[in-house]
């Protein structure tokens, strides 16, 4: 069976969660299905250990400062091979619907989460991701939730009967066998990962920690990601603890180092699809703090240790008890490295190809 993707998340993302998922699974099909991609320009970090597709990053530093350009030149490219019907599935990595006058064939499309419906306000006014979305989902042939969460979240917003939604949990693939230490953190830290606007809930967190450290004054916060901006800075001075966080880009190496050393990683979202950094911080055997919203119950199972997100006493509350319990530390990792077994992108490829050969069938 030929499998066709498309640019869309490998153009919009340099790294990421999406863009990870389907490098993922374009390189472990199984027997049987060949993944094909006509995506020519892009940064995207995951796509060069894709087979076949390193030629797509070659060309990408001289178009690095006209991206409309290279936008419309994989669009143009994507609808000339969708036109051309060579293949028998269809997977759009995102939900622009510039295919839906060319597609030739079936399509499948993977539903990540319903953040732009369930948070509308926190996306500008002008974004039409959510209006995309009902458009693509509604005229696909099946659908891929992420998670229960998510195809609850689709039968409720989309009033759909849940027939044509089959659930394919993520995978898990950080390679925590190769460790890169970072000089000059702290002895004692806890990990807070990814993104910090919006429904990151990271306002509520940060007032969590000033608890924390009014209580451990030789506990810091270490972020990964962008620095600071404006606001988050006001924010950290306002409340007492700029000078015992920090936030430092990392590669894949330096994060298996600081999830193996951190005191525990906690994740204060308000909403995810799915929380891919759960299995990462329980393969390299790190305590999982989090929140008891959305999927995470789902994702972490007895695992994790939950507080109510929107209250910064109870992150707080819920940050100590680990802190003060070794043996409740001990029984989460534990448990965390047992279930972190059962995802894999293995299984997300073939679970996957069954979703493409029930709907040819």
């Amino acid at each position: 069976m030929d499998v066709l993707y498309d640019y869309q998340t490998f153009i919009n993302q340099r790294f990421g969660g999406i863009s990870r998922y389907f490098a993922e699974l374009m390189t472990r099909l199984p027997q049987g299905y060949e993944a094909h991609n006509p995506v020519v320009l892009s940064s995207n970090i995951y796509l060069k250990s894709v087979p076949g597709m390193e030629f797509a990053t070659m060309w990408w530093p001289r178009f690095m400062k006209k991206y409309k350009k290279a936008h419309k030149i994989n669009k143009f490219i994507s609808r000339r091979v969708l036109r051309d019907g060579n293949y028998d599935i269809f997977h759009p990595t995102y939900y622009d619907p510039y295919f839906l006058d060319s597609v030739r064939r079936p399509y499948v499309i993977t539903v990540h989460d319903l953040i732009y419906e369930k948070y509308p306000e926190m996306f500008p006014i002008n974004d039409r991701t959510a209006e995309n979305m009902r458009l693509t989902i509604k005229n696909a042939s099946r659908i891929i939730a992420i998670s229960h969460n998510t195809k609850r979240d689709l039968m409720e917003l989309y009033g759909l009967s849940g027939d044509n939604i089959d659930i394919v949990y993520q995978g898990y693939g950080l390679d925590n066998s190769r460790v890169e230490q970072i000089p000059g953190l702290p002895e004692r830290f806890i990990l807070y990962v990814g993104g910090r606007f919006g429904y990151k809930n990271f306002t509520n967190f940060c007032e969590a920690f000033s608890i924390i450290r009014a209580r451990y004054p030789d506990v810091e916060l270490v972020c990964t990601g962008t620095p600071f901006d404006a606001d988050e800075q006001a924010l950290l001075n306002r409340l007492g603890i700029a000078g015992c966080t920090r936030s430092i880009f990392v590669t894949e190496p330096q994060l298996t180092w600081l999830y193996r050393h951190a005191l525990c990683f906690v994740y204060p979202s308000l909403y995810e699809g799915f929380g891919i950094p759960i299995l990462e911080a329980y393969a390299c055997g790190c305590p999982v703090v989090l929140s008891d919203a959305s999927c995470f119950p789902e994702v972490a199972g007895d695992g994790g240790h939950y507080f109510d997100p929107q209250r910064p006493e109870s992150i707080a509350a819920s940050i100590g008890e680990v802190l003060d319990d070794p043996d409740l530390r001990k029984r989460m990792v534990t448990l965390g490295s047992e279930i972190v077994k059962s995802f894999s992108w293995k299984r997300v490829a073939d679970e996957t190809a069954e979703v493409y050969a029930r709907t040819l069938s």
